[in-house]
């Protein structure tokens, strides 16, 4: 297929349409760029609607609800320091309970749960039953622990492999 237009007549029709797609390029880019600035205006006009304080302002006394939120704060405090200034961490009771686990045995779950007495399960396989009496036997005489359990089950075999260890305690 030829064209019939003249060399110079196909210059001047694409150059006809790089100006159209220029001049529409640009609009869109105005456009946008509009749209933006209206999306932006109601936070400028938030922003310079504000007071800015001054820097050489004398400290207010605190009103009611400040000193409702300091008294708040103060009894969360004095409720919450025991938990973070307990002699014992659950971090430190489940690693001594892994540190008594013979090498034959892998936990695959701890779940913790916090009260009086607090509980720690412990969830894995052994490759024998007796590996499995041999670590509860580890925890039994570790004195933090007031009771380690083990169902029959894990014990005789019957769950291939797989035990569950219930240690309880106050820690």
């Amino acid at each position: 297929m030829s064209n019939v237009l003249p060399q110079e007549v196909q210059r001047a029709v694409w150059s006809t349409y790089r100006a159209r797609f220029i001049i529409a390029g640009s609009l869109v880019v105005i456009i946008a760029a509009a749209l933006a600035a209206l999306a932006l205006l109601p936070s400028f006009l938030a922003l310079r609607s504000v007071p800015v304080p001054s820097v050489n302002a004398a400290p207010t006394a605190p009103n009611a609800s400040d000193r409702d939120q300091i008294n708040r704060t103060q009894s969360l405090l004095a409720e919450l320091t025991p938990l973070v200034s307990a002699t014992t961490s659950p971090v430190d009771i489940v690693s001594r309970a892994l540190a008594l686990r013979p090498s034959g045995v892998t936990v695959d779950h701890i779940t913790y749960t916090s009260g009086h007495p607090s509980v720690i399960m412990l969830v894995g396989s052994a490759a024998a039953p007796s590996e499995i009496d041999a670590f509860r036997a580890a925890l039994a005489a570790e004195p933090r622990f007031t009771s380690v359990s083990v169902p029959v089950n894990d014990l005789v075999g019957a769950g291939g492999g797989r035990f569950s260890i219930t240690i309880s305690g106050n820690f």
